[in-house]
Order: structure tokens, then sequence, then C-alpha cells
């Protein structure tokens, strides 16, 4: 069998459950390899491209029409999406390749596999940039050959196919493709090591591409097992309502608590930590809880409460000190501030609400009512009720002058039908905020 019959009976070997096989098409050589190996090898699944277009090149317009040619010459259905590439929270490379990647994957329908054309030499690429940036094995792993993406999976058949092999299939069958300069661009990490590095290590080491893939799959089985075991010390350490318990986690070493929370923080839907993050967290399982410990980073914060540790999203500061809603007559529900939800209060039968009730937040020195008339700090009280300092600083406190009159779920005052007559109503909280219920 001759080198390119190889390339594609590797292709006929796609996902068994695949509906169809969808082409990452960017025009250039790999992919035009991959798109014309495709259509030439036994598939019993519907074959697609996509197309890219990133806007960043002033030949961008004239790729996406050689792509749409190259299709309609070989009967092949052709799509061209069109991205914008947003460099705020990074570098071109890594905006322009998170752009392309969700713009394919909201692309791709129930059952369909996505196929690009990486190869042995593009994997020994990823692998050695991810050492240069110091990651860990999932890192080192680099690019998994089959995974599951968006609505199907993601397929790269051609991991172990020297990039040679490739050009060599290109000529036999006389394709054209488009070349773009950046993949070339010496600026770029990619471009640097591809012309700068690359040569001189392979005339040192002529079998790098392969000796540096293998050992990418060994990382990649090591973070399947390192994935295993984070998998049984968050389940041993979960608390059953998204938190992890302290005391679980101590048990563990320093590695597997930083796996168990880079886990259980991408589970919970919250940023990815780095190293400096994860230490952070693990200090908050010796702080002192009274301080309301926790630590912020990205759009994420991990708080240590009752002895476990909480995720959320970054929370709005909470209401000033000074900050009154006073409650209109005549209405049923007021909006709190940024983060704070909504207030209502229900009654059997509608009327008029007191004079002068309103709402504060956290003001220092608040005393609560006890049944037996006694008076006691609202702080350490709130305290004693185990609710989190987070919900503290932002729970509506509902007031008659200066009189406190009700908690939202927690506590009214033992006479509040002096305020209300016989039809107290119930006042219920509706927020967002994590560690307690709503309403």
């Amino acid at each position: 069998m001759s080198e390119p019959d190889r390339l594609i009976a590797a292709l006929e070997h796609y996902p068994s459950e695949a509906r169809a096989l969808v082409v990452a098409f960017s025009g250039g050589r790999d992919s035009s390899v991959l798109l014309h190996a495709l259509s030439r090898a036994e598939l019993s699944v519907g074959l697609r491209a996509i197309h890219i277009g990133h806007g960043l090149e002033p030949d961008a317009a004239t790729w996406a029409d050689h792509c749409r040619r190259f299709c309609e010459t070989r009967h092949i259905d052709f799509a061209c999406r069109e991205v914008t590439v947003d460099t705020r929270d990074g570098g071109l490379e890594a905006a322009a390749r998170a752009a392309r990647y969700a713009a394919l994957r909201a692309s791709l329908g129930p059952g369909e596999v996505l196929v690009t054309a990486h190869h042995a030499e593009d994997q020994a690429e990823t692998f050695l940039l991810q050492a240069l940036r110091g990651t860990g094995v999932s890192g080192l792993a680099a690019m998994p050959r089959l995974m599951a993406f968006g609505a199907g999976q993601h397929w790269r058949p051609w991991l172990d196919v020297p990039r040679a092999a490739i050009t060599a299939y290109a000529e036999v069958y006389g394709l054209d493709w488009v070349e773009d300069a950046t993949n070339r661009d010496s600026q770029r990490a990619r471009g640097y090591l591809r012309e700068r590095l690359w040569p001189t290590l392979i005339d040192r080491w002529p079998a790098a591409a392969e000796t540096l893939s293998r050992s990418a799959a060994w990382a990649g089985q090591a973070a399947e097992a390192v994935a295993t075991l984070a998998r049984i010390d968050c389940d041993a350490a979960a608390d059953g309502e998204g938190r992890l318990r302290i005391d679980a986690l101590a048990e563990l070493s320093t590695a597997r608590q930083s796996e168990t929370l880079r886990l259980w923080l991408a589970e919970c839907g919250r940023d990815r930590p780095d190293h400096r993050h994860l230490a952070q967290i693990r200090r908050l399982l010796t702080a002192r809880e009274h301080a309301g410990p926790r630590v912020s980073f990205a759009s994420t914060e991990v708080r240590r409460f009752d002895g476990r540790l909480f995720a959320m999203p970054r929370l709005p500061s909470p209401p000033a000190i000074a900050q009154r809603v006073d409650w209109p007559p005549g209405s049923t529900a007021i909006d709190l501030p940024a983060g704070c939800g909504r207030l209502t209060f229900r009654s059997k039968e509608p009327r008029r609400h007191p004079a002068d009730l309103h709402v504060v937040f956290n003001r220092p020195g608040a005393e609560l009512t006890r049944a037996d008339g006694r008076a006691v700090p609202l702080a350490e009280w709130l305290r004693q009720q185990r609710v989190p300092p987070w919900i503290r600083e932002r729970l509506p406190r509902i007031q008659a002058g200066d009189t406190l009159l009700a908690l939202p779920r927690l506590w009214r005052h033992p006479h509040i039908e002096r305020w209300f007559g016989h039809d107290v109503p119930d006042f219920l909280w509706y927020h967002d905020l994590p560690g307690a219920g709503s309403g």
C-alpha cells in the first residue's frame, strides 16, 4: 500500500457513532490533503467542510473563495463562518484560536465529528510550547486523538503521521492550497519554534517529532490517572451541595488537594486557577473563619465558611452601611441594590403597610428582640444561625422607624402584629447568592 493510500485508509476508521464528518478547512496544505483524502475514502456517513474567516489578513476573502472552489469541484458541502477576534483577555494567537473553535463548536450538530489535520509535528510543537509555559501533565498531554466537542466529537486521525507524508500526498495529487504567512511568523510563538528552533532540533535529533509525540502520549496516560484520582478525592470531599469539606481536603497531600480543587472549580463552572491561585486556596484550609477568608481571581471567588469551601462568581460590593431603601406605600415588592435581589411581602388580604417601612443593610450595633423580650446583638445572632458572611452583608433588614421587624426566612419581631395587625405578611427574598435558599 502506498503512503497516500495509508493516509486514506486511516480515515476510514472514524468514530463508529459518527453521523457526519465535518472538516475544519483553512485552505492550507494539511487541511486540503485531509479533505481530499476523505473525499476519496470509503465513508458511509456525510462529509462537509467549514472555513472560519478571522478577517485578520488582507487575503482572507481570497482564501475563503479558494476553499469554496475546492469544495465545489469535489461536490463537498461547504460553509464559511466569519468570527470576531477579541484580544482583550490574551494574545492574538490564543484569541484567534478561541474564536475559531467557538465557531466550530457552534456549527457542529448532534453526532457530528469535527476532523482536523493535526499531525506528528503539530503534536510535538504543542508539547514543547506547553512545556515552555510550565504546564502540568494535562497540558503536556497536548492534543487527544478523540474528545467530546460541542454536540459531537473532535477527531484528529493523523497525530502519528509526519508532515512529510502529508506533503508527499499533496504532490502526488497535484493539490493547490493557500499559504498563511502567519504560520511562519517568528514574532509568534509557534512560528518562532517552527522557523528558528525546529530545524536545529531535527538536525540533531531526526526522530524528535516521533519521540516528543510519544512523550505527549505518556503524559496523556499520566493525566488520565491523575484525573481518575481527583474524581475519587472530589467525590469524597463533596458535601452534596456543590461545596468541599475542609476536613476531607486536609487529609490529602498538597498535590491531591490541587487536583481536587481544579476539578471542583471546573465542575462549578468557575475560572481555571493557576498555581498561585491554588496555593492561595489551599491556605484557606487553615484560615480563621471569623475573618471571612476568600480568594478572588478572574471572575471567581472561593470562600471558606462553616468548615467548607464555596465557589461562586465575584459578587458586587455589598450595600453601604448608610444605604436605605424605602418601601413605597401600596407596593408589595422592591428592588434591592446590585447583587441583593428583590424583596416582596405576601399577605392574606391586600393592605397598607406601616408608615416608614424601609430596608437597611449590615449596620453595626443593630439588635434583635428575642421571644422573651431580650435584645441581643444581631451580628452575633446571625453567626449563631450559621448565616454566611456574604449573605449577612446583603441580608435585607426590614424596619419601621428604628425598630427591626423582620429578616426574610430567619426571624420576625415577636410583637410584629403591633405594626401589621393580625394580617402579618410573609417577607420573601429572591436572590442568586450562593450558600442560602431564596424566598
